[in-house]
């Protein structure tokens, strides 16, 4: 297909405009970028947060090489997408999202990034003819831009699906996801063709990194540093080499037994690195066991993130079956602590210190001076905030107390 005339430089009228622009654009290039990827986002469901990362750092990139090209006065029809831009497009092969989405995130950007820059425009000139030369311009040399990189990603999108979809890699996702689904017929032949058995006791577990210092190229030093930490936590367990899939930024994986493994022994790699943490479900048995226990411990790494914890965390279902409520059925855990808890509910810094100290204290058997050793105050504290935190609660705390605690966990969970 022919190719229209190069588009290198504005129109002399309107020369000064487009350049303060490019000025201007440089100099806001992490707001723009945040701006675009936050609308992409909004706009696309198919993308989880998991992706975000991603898809700012492409999007930076991005706008990164169009205010150099426009400086250097580029024609934008030979543009070559940055690095973050490949491995942005390599993701979404990882994750099964269409190369039509990926299209679709550029074109939702584009229409914001032509509002965004008329905007500017109309700040910068007051002359009509100024601001519909330099509009037009800007709009033919982002469509010729954006024709260019389209183009060039989807060479890169097709040529990784290709390899994906033939590698061992996809074939063992495409059982796994099988099997999650409950669409696998013979789970002998699927033990077969994993090389992993599935008649025994299984752990599913998570490896993630929050990951936010990571860069799209780095994403495979990434997995490699998961898949060491998972054949650890495997032998933690007692069990052989672990089934692994990779799922957008973390590791779904399974330790199998013959005989059902000790969660306790569970243990993360000392010196794992790169921010990693786990999370884990109950053991149980056979494919039914294999895929209830991935499910829990999808819910116990989202009570971790929801709790802040820290790289290095070690989640286990079973500790988090109360804190799971939330993230299962969120409104029915807020009603229940919110109606538990009544003002000792309140968000203020004031109140929820309250309510951790009240926690603590039922945590510790009701006893002031160990509580206060744990919070490093006095036992005096501790009995003033306990009477502060019993009139709020509005009655004794020997009165409802199981419910108490359970509303008192569930509580950490909520928004501030």
């Amino acid at each position: 297909m022919a190719r229209g005339p190069a588009i290198s430089a504005p129109p002399a009228a309107s020369r000064g405009e487009v350049e303060a622009i490019v000025d201007t654009l440089s100099a806001e290039l992490d707001q723009v970028a945040a701006t675009l990827a936050d609308t992409i986002h909004d706009h696309l469901d198919e993308l989880d947060d998991d992706m975000r990362t991603w898809t700012l750092q492409s999007t930076r990139a991005n706008l990164g090489l169009i205010v150099t090209l426009m400086r250097a006065g580029a024609d934008p029809s030979s543009a070559q997408p940055p690095p973050e831009a490949i491995g942005y497009a390599k993701e979404y092969v990882v994750r099964g999202l269409d190369l039509v989405l990926l299209q679709r995130a550029y074109r939702t950007a584009q229409g914001v990034f032509a509002g965004m820059i008329l905007a500017r425009l109309r700040e910068a000139t007051d002359d009509p003819d100024h601001l519909a030369e330099a509009m037009a311009f800007f709009n033919a040399w982002i469509f010729a831009w954006i024709e260019a990189i389209e183009r060039r990603l989807t060479d890169v999108y097709l040529s990784e699906r290709e390899q994906w979809v033939r590698g061992a890699a996809a074939l063992r996702a495409a059982e796994v996801r099988a099997l999650l689904a409950g669409t696998a017929a013979d789970s002998a032949a699927v033990s077969l063709r994993l090389g992993y058995e599935l008649d025994r006791f299984h752990v599913g577990y998570v490896v993630w990194s929050e990951g936010a210092g990571e860069r799209p190229g780095d994403a495979g030093a990434l997995f490699a540093a998961m898949e060491r930490a998972a054949e650890a936590i495997a032998e933690s367990l007692g069990a052989g080499p672990p089934l692994t899939v990779a799922e957008g930024r973390h590791l779904a994986c399974w330790a199998g037994r013959r005989e059902r493994p000790e969660l306790a022994r569970l243990r993360l790699p000392a010196g794992a690195g790169r921010g990693l943490s786990v999370a884990a479900g109950t053991p149980a048995h056979g494919v039914e066991g294999f895929v209830l226990s991935h499910r829990e411990a999808l819910v116990a790494r989202r009570v971790a993130q929801l709790r802040g914890d820290a790289a290095g965390a070690r989640a286990a279902y079973p500790d988090l079956a109360l804190e799971a409520l939330l993230v299962e059925d969120p409104e029915a855990a807020r009603r229940f602590a919110a109606r538990e808890l009544g003002p000792l509910a309140a968000p203020d810094d004031a109140t929820v210190r309250l309510a951790s100290t009240l926690a603590i204290f039922l945590d510790e058997s009701a006893s002031f001076v160990r509580a206060a050793r744990r919070l490093g105050v006095h036992a005096n504290t501790v009995a003033y905030r306990v009477r502060r935190a019993e009139s709020l609660l509005g009655h004794p705390l020997g009165e409802r107390q199981l419910e108490l605690r359970v509303a008192l966990r569930l509580a950490r969970l909520l928004p501030r």
